[in-house]
């Protein structure tokens, strides 16, 4: 956000289908991060909290490297002192309560509707860049936005039956919840980024949230370790693929492509996620969810069409 995306040109069409499929690969990616904490919780005991910690615990140590080896050949990362070090650590507060809340839905709903309502998020920000920071809005915003929350209503009314342990109302409304967090954590994200480079945001952003989930693994009562050392594929799956290989993609595509075909294209996310959800986790979508989820796509995409983002 903030930066101008360059258009793809006739100069460039190998770089452009390397950004796009590089993309694409990454939001595929990235919808694994609702399906490996629901592998690694139904082979153990762990908890969902937990498994959050776990993300970005066994993520960082990748991250860190990667930063340790760029800041050594950037010394602007080291005269950028004038913000304080508490707008930096606030992303990671914020992104550790949005896995939080978002990994207490997953045992409560389908993987499919997790992501896709956390993913309400650019409606959020939208609405406060508007009110807010004074951002212009397109036309398509206000009636993306309808659409997505017309849609969220149909999806909440039609969703899963309530099942022994699970209680879909309760997590779909624990993933909306998530769209709040992750919508602060780009507003703060979009603050510090005036300051500091990507990468060194992602790693504070990380640290964090590890120490949020730490604390809050504590609270919970949760046991840290999981009891089964089959949990611990996922979880390493779930720190490498998503977080570090998805992310990683998708920050490296947005360099060579427009934005509105950049946000239109991660609405590959929920869809990944459905599609892993039934492929692998055997979570079958009734014809009225699969309704009110194209409903909510065709919203959140022209919401981010609209904003510009």
């Amino acid at each position: 956000m903030g930066t101008e995306t360059p258009k793809i040109t006739e100069q460039n069409p190998a770089k452009a289908r390397l950004a796009l499929g590089a993309l694409v690969l990454g939001a595929l990616a990235v919808a694994f991060a609702a399906i490996l904490p629901k592998l690694a919780m139904d082979a153990s005991s762990i908890g969902p909290i937990a498994t959050a910690f776990w993300r970005l615990t066994l993520a960082f140590p990748i991250l860190l490297t990667a930063w340790l080896i760029t800041r050594s050949r950037n010394k602007q990362i080291a005269s950028k002192k004038s913000m304080s070090l508490a707008w930096l650590l606030l992303p990671g507060i914020l992104f550790g309560f949005d896995l939080l809340t978002w990994h207490l839905s997953f045992p409560l709903t389908t993987a499919a509707n997790a992501t896709l309502l956390a993913n309400l998020e650019v409606v959020l920000v939208g609405f406060v860049g508007w009110l807010v920071l004074k951002e212009h809005l397109q036309w398509q915003f206000p009636i993306g936005a309808a659409m997505a929350l017309g849609g969220v209503v149909l999806l909440l009314l039609t969703g899963p039956h309530p099942e022994e342990g699970r209680s879909p109302m309760a997590g779909d409304i624990l993933a909306i919840l998530t769209a709040f967090w992750y919508a602060s954590y780009l507003l703060s994200v979009k603050r510090v980024r005036r300051q500091w480079d990507a990468l060194s945001v992602i790693v504070y952003a990380t640290g964090g949230g590890m120490i949020v989930l730490f604390i809050s693994t504590i609270i919970s009562g949760e046991a840290f370790l999981p009891d089964e050392s089959e949990a611990w594929i996922y979880l390493l799956l779930l720190a490498i693929v998503p977080h570090c290989i998805g992310q990683g993609l998708i920050i490296f595509s947005l360099a060579s492509l427009p934005a509105s075909l950049a946000a239109v294209t991660l609405l590959l996310q929920p869809v990944g996620a459905a599609c892993w959800g039934w492929l692998i986790l055997g979570e079958e979508l009734n014809s009225l969810q699969i309704l009110a989820g194209f409903i909510v796509l065709l919203g959140i995409g022209l919401a981010r069409l609209g904003s510009g983002r």
